[in-house]
Formats: C-alpha cells, structure tokens, sequence
C-alpha cells in the first residue's frame, strides 16, 4: 500500500527507525506533508515535523544508551549516580561509536516505532521504543513538562527552571516541542509521555481544524518581527 492510500483510507503509517538516517527524516516529512495538504494545515509542517523529529531521535539514543549500558554491566558498581553515568556516555560517544550501536540495534532489532494516523480529523503520532525509564528520568521528564507549560518561550523557562537539575541537555527537545503545541493554542494534554516497564511511548494529538490553524497564525503574527 503506497502513502497516498494509506492517507486516503485513513490507516496507520508505521516508520519503523534504527537511526535518525536522511531518509527517516524525509519519510517522516513527506507523511506529514501530504497528510497535512489532505486537511488543508500544510502551514504546521514545520513544528510538527520538528517536534517528531526530535521524539525519534530521542528514542533511538535511549536505544543506544541501553547497548551502551548493558555492554559495561562488569562496571555496574562504577555508575552509583545516573547523571554521572549519562555523562560518560555523552563523553565517550563518538560518530564511530554511534555506528556501532545503530548495527547492534538492528542486530538486536531496538527501533523507535513512529506511528502516525488520522481519527476524527485530529493527527495523532506515537513513538515507541522499548526501553523503559528510570525513575530519575521520569521525574526529570515531568517537571520539565509541568514547568515549560507555564512558560511563554524558551527564555522564560530558563529564567523559571533555575533550580532543576537537568535543565541543560537531555530533554531539553521536550521543552521546545511543548512550546511548539503551545503555539497552536493546545495544552500538556496533547503532549503525553508513558513509560512502563517495559517502553515508553511519546504521544502527540493535532486537531487539524481552523480553530488550530487560526491559532498557530496568531502566535506566528505576533512573534514575527514588523519592518516601520
């Protein structure tokens, strides 16, 4: 079934990715685009596109970051501090080593699943990887969510998150992504992230209606710099 069809019968398109390769980055473009055209909101490509975008990415280096963890467990007593622990991995990754990963990804067949579709005209895009987690993870998740929802842009957040510890980095992605939807007038509730035992799934939910369009233009109208 081609792209067309499967926009046109309504049914999922599933991208399945070991990596962030340019051709995941056009496959992921060209869906959104032409689904965006169907419903006449091609103007939300680019924030949605960046927004997808960057939740695949994120789920394939939490990939990574699990081979690349599970491959040092004879120096597990070494990592008593996991912001320590994501420092060396930040420290030690090289493009080599990023190569490397992505082949024992697709050895192991870790890969982010992007799930996009259309239900009762609103776009609806889960990425899936299956790994899970940590504790310290999710609570950092969360406060950055809870903290950038109150924030008008990236500045204000930086200026309200002075006292969390993870504001740099990691899920930082996250915190531009809440702006983006921000932007088309939508709330934490269109922005979900799940993680159980056993994967965690990023979702997003556009209604594509004149209602956002109406109000992502307003917010481009104000941002947009007047020439006297």
């Amino acid at each position: 079934m081609t792209i067309d069809e499967a926009i046109n019968l309504n049914k999922p398109i599933i991208i399945k990715a070991y990596s962030v390769s340019e051709s995941i980055e056009h496959y992921i473009k060209l869906v959104l685009a032409k689904i965006l055209q169907k419903h006449n909101c091609e103007v939300l490509l680019i924030p949605l596109y960046t927004a997808v975008k960057e939740l695949v990415v994120n789920a394939v280096k939490a990939n990574q970051k699990f081979i690349y963890f599970e491959g040092k467990k004879s120096y597990e007593s070494v990592f008593f501090d996991s912001e320590k622990a994501l420092q060396l991995f930040r420290l030690e990754m090289t493009r080599s080593d990023a190569k490397y990963l992505d082949t024992l990804a697709r050895k192991n067949d870790l890969h982010a699943l992007t799930t996009i579709t259309v239900i009762d005209k609103k776009l609806c895009i889960d990425v899936e990887n299956p790994t899970p987690m940590n504790e310290t993870e999710r609570d950092a998740v969360a406060k950055k969510l809870k903290i950038a929802q109150q924030c008008e842009d990236i500045t204000d957040y930086f200026l309200q998150a002075e006292e969390d510890d993870y504001k740099e980095g990691a899920g930082l992605g996250l915190v531009l992504i809440t702006m983006m939807l921000k932007g088309m007038g939508l709330t934490q509730s269109n922005f979900i992230i799940d993680s159980d035992y056993e994967k965690t799934i990023a979702s997003i939910i556009v209604p594509l209606t004149q209602a956002t369009l109406q109000e992502y233009q307003k917010r481009i109208s104000e941002t947009t710099p007047k020439i006297a």
